[in-house]
């Protein structure tokens, strides 16, 4: 709602603008009144005002001296003149202050309407162009950008957004792509070098070099950190200038990073309405697979899945492994991985689900021969694996830390701790504590506790949880069974502390780890 201060030294005229239109109708409000130039001054001083319509001729001060006063002071409030006759000399000078408009009494109803529907446009024009000079506005133009790809904003709020943002929705063909950059290190959304929206704008100015007239060209990070490009163009363009346009901000931001850049291209659709859909099948393709050698843009066909399906029925044999394994012949177990890994080059990029589940497969039998497997190390970096190069080296890091551990502390425990690790794997189910442990045992707690921690490297409460959790995982892997029954058959009566104990211990939650799993 804009105020409004209305200047008369006829209280009729006053009145009878405050009634002559519905302000309201038209988002303004009279904020106050006033009969001079000399108490339009006094009354601004503590009142924001967005509108003065004041009359010319006043006592002690004119129309004309109140707007010059008022500039100075408020250069962004506009002005409209009423006059009771009319003057050249002061519609010239009003003119030079930059007024409105000069209204003749009695005021014109359908002009003072004009007048005003002009300035609202000149007021939203100012909003906008104060909006895209702020740091919010990219923030509004991701957010609704992001909600626009995933079908999460409402039709008619989107529609007012693209306005708002110069958002082209009358176009004949969209596409949608999605530039995935790969790196080796963990480099989070705030990391400058990496810093997603800054990486989108850059490459928004890289992409329209290549855009055809009547063309245009949108990025924005989504929330998983893959750049999205979407496309806007007449439809008789072609599609060969999207993928000049993709590999110019890939090159950029290949060398402006040293990071690895993959680019996918998804169908073309007819409407923006179409654009969700094709977001959809370029993050789809990403999802199911892993990416190659090669940096290359890849441009899907109609169901974004189909690469990589010979590869589906490989499988590791897990019986050799397991020999290499407890043999510690570190070379051969680097030999074995690298030949499962190994994918003819006619393959490209293979399909993410099975070598996700082989490679958990054999993170999980290094993990077997420890005491104590901390799952952090297996889990939490899986969601973070985008090439078939880098879940290579995640198993052979998991797989190493194992066997020098494994064959280095190789050795007996002593009886007493030895009794109880048999017993945790016995009664783990159950209600266990170090208190009733030293009782069997007839030994006093903290001694036991002791002598626990001492050999085995942690305490009998961790190592409790540690082996709760790796039962856990075998039936989230292995089995149907909903994550509360799990919880309860692995001996955590409550569920919401087993999700917190199991985030602790595997890196990731149940439901994540069952996401990366996936049965075949």
């Amino acid at each position: 709602m804009r105020n409004v201060l209305l200047v008369d030294d006829e209280p009729l005229i006053v009145k009878g603008m405050q009634s002559i239109i519905d302000w309201n109708a038209n988002h303004m409000q009279i904020a106050d009144t006033a009969r001079n130039g000399v108490e339009a001054l006094a009354k601004l001083d503590g009142l924001s005002v967005d509108l003065v319509i004041t009359d010319i001729m006043m006592p002690q001060m004119t129309g004309l001296e109140l707007i010059r006063e008022v500039k100075v002071r408020s250069p962004l409030t506009k002005f409209i003149i009423l006059s009771g006759y009319e003057e050249f000399n002061y519609v010239r000078e009003g003119i030079t202050l930059g007024v409105e408009n000069y209204l003749l009494k009695p005021v014109n109803i359908g002009e003072l309407e004009a007048t005003i529907k002009h300035m609202q446009h000149d007021w939203e024009r100012e909003e906008i162009r104060q909006i895209q000079m702020d740091q919010s506005w990219r923030i509004l133009r991701t957010n609704i950008l992001q909600r626009w790809a995933n079908e999460t904003i409402d039709a008619k709020e989107f529609r007012e957004r693209a306005q708002l943002l110069e958002l082209p929705l009358t176009k004949s063909s969209y596409c949608a792509a999605a530039l995935r950059i790969v790196t080796d290190l963990d480099h989070g959304m705030d990391d400058p070098q990496f810093y997603r929206p800054v990486i989108a704008e850059q490459c928004e100015i890289i992409g329209r070099t290549h855009v055809p007239d009547g063309c245009e060209i949108i990025c924005f990070p989504d929330q998983e950190g893959d750049i999205i490009v979407l496309f806007a163009s007449t439809g008789r363009e072609g599609e060969e200038w999207q993928v000049q346009s993709l590999c110019g901000m890939k090159q950029w931001i290949a060398s402006d990073t040293g990071a690895s850049v993959w680019g996918v291209k998804g169908l073309s659709e007819q409407s923006y309405l179409g654009v969700p859909q094709s977001c959809k099948q370029v993050k789809l393709w990403l999802q199911n697979h892993l990416l190659g050698e090669s940096e290359t843009i890849i441009v899907t066909s109609d169901n974004g899945s189909e690469a990589g399906q010979a590869c589906e029925k490989r499988e590791p044999v897990m019986d050799q492994f397991h020999k290499l394994l407890r043999d510690g012949k570190s070379l051969e177990v680097d030999r074995f991985i690298d030949d499962f890994f190994a994918v003819p080059s006619e393959d490209g990029h293979p399909a993410r689900t099975p070598f996700f589940n082989s490679a958990i497969q054999l993170m999980l039998a290094a993990k077997n021969l420890e005491k104590t497997p901390d799952y952090g190390g297996v889990f939490g970096p899986l969601s973070r694996i985008h090439t078939l190069s880098g879940l290579k080296r995640l198993v052979k890091r998991v797989v190493h830390q194992t066997l020098d551990t494994y064959h280095a502390t190789e050795r007996d425990y002593s009886p007493h701790v030895m009794a109880a690790l048999d017993f945790v794997k016995n009664t783990y189910k159950e209600e266990l504590s170090l208190k009733t442990l030293s009782q069997k045992l007839d030994l006093h707690p903290n001694y036991l506790g002791q002598l626990f921690q001492q050999e085995a490297g942690t305490s009998f409460s961790d190592y409790v949880n540690q082996y709760r959790i790796e039962r856990a995982t075998h039936l989230l892997l292995y089995s149907d069974k909903k994550t509360a029954e799990v919880a309860a058959e692995v001996g955590f009566w409550d569920t919401s502390y087993f999700y917190r104990q199991f985030k602790k211990y595997a890196g990731v939650s149940p439901t994540e780890l069952r996401s990366m799993y996936m049965k075949k």
